[in-house]
């Protein structure tokens, strides 16, 4: 396998090279266009990517994945980051080549700096707007200024605003998985989204505790499989929530985290935003089938072997 690195803001993994359909061409060939991209899409066009199972999962610029295969412009990969029962090296699926780059400076990982905006954009030498990209996008640092970072990419070096960055990850602890959280109250559901621009329900809580140094599950269905198990009356802040079909019983398809006083955050689905509501009395009170709780991710290790 081939070790490269994503080189657009967003870029969507898909089932298969023949997945993407017409209006996708605006984030799969170039010039690339997430923005119109988002604007454009319809209702209908957002739900297709979930009922034709048309995409898996998103990418970060920067991310790490690792080539399988290339095809016809299309690259098949791994996400190391991302695990699942799918590949055991990680979740699997398509890209076009285009966007995944060999990384061209030795990553020392010396001193990182992070995203914390919902979104910020990636400036270039000479501060001129160049990229948009999501919370949680990580780049390795070269120099900080007071109002600036400069940092290396995997397409040259540029500059980050510094009130959207931080040199530190989150703590980890359930208020401020909570508090990131609440970032995106508002933001529309989005299919496979793992990003400021638009999440699905388990990429939601997946990138939530990615940004604290925790690294769980891609899917709700394996998350569910992993972490402590935690007693309904004894959830806290930041706890993971799983719901399943015939009111419980069957199996599980959402997941959301708790936020304290018998309220939920979550993405719900397509046509929706991410909100903030009371349990009680909603159809996911009566699907509840249990909470998890990560403090680590070793646990996804221990319980996936």
């Amino acid at each position: 396998m081939i070790e490269k690195r994503v080189s657009v803001p967003i870029s969507t993994v898909w089932t298969t090279n023949t997945s993407p359909r017409p209006i996708d061409q605006l984030i799969t060939e170039e010039p690339y266009r997430i923005d119109v991209y988002l604007a454009t899409m319809s209702y209908e066009d957002r739900l297709q990517l979930c009922t034709d199972n048309l995409a898996q999962t998103q990418l970060l610029f920067n991310d790490r994945v690792e080539v399988l295969n290339e095809e016809n412009g299309w690259s098949e990969i791994v996400i190391p980051d991302q695990p699942t029962v799918k590949h055991a090296s990680g979740y699997p699926g398509w890209v076009p080549s285009r966007q995944l780059t060999v990384l061209n400076y030795e990553n020392n990982e010396q001193k990182n700096v992070y995203i914390t905006s919902q979104t910020a954009w990636l400036y270039t030498i000479q501060k001129q707007r160049w990229l948009h990209l999501s919370f949680g996008t990580t780049f390795e640092v070269t120099t900080a200024e007071d109002d600036w970072i400069r940092v290396r990419t995997p397409l040259g070096e540029g500059y980050l605003k510094r009130e959207e960055a931080s040199f530190q990850l989150f703590e980890k602890d359930g208020t401020t998985f909570l508090t990131n959280a609440r970032r995106f109250l508002g933001l529309p559901y989005l299919w496979a989204g793992m990003s400021g621009f638009g999440f699905d329900c388990s990429g939601f809580v997946y990138r939530m505790y990615k940004s604290s140094g925790i690294i769980i599950p891609r899917d709700a269905s394996n998350q569910f499989q992993t972490g402590i198990t935690v007693n309904e009356t004894d959830m806290e802040q930041g706890d993971l929530l799983y719901f399943a079909y015939d009111e419980g019983a069957g199996s599980v398809h959402h997941v959301a985290m708790y936020a304290g006083n018998g309220k939920i955050i979550h993405a719900p689905k397509t046509g929706k935003n991410v909100e903030e509501i009371a349990l009680s009395g909603t159809i996911y009170e009566k699907e509840l089938c249990g909470v998890r709780r990560y403090s680590s991710s070793s646990l996804w290790e221990m319980n996936a072997s």
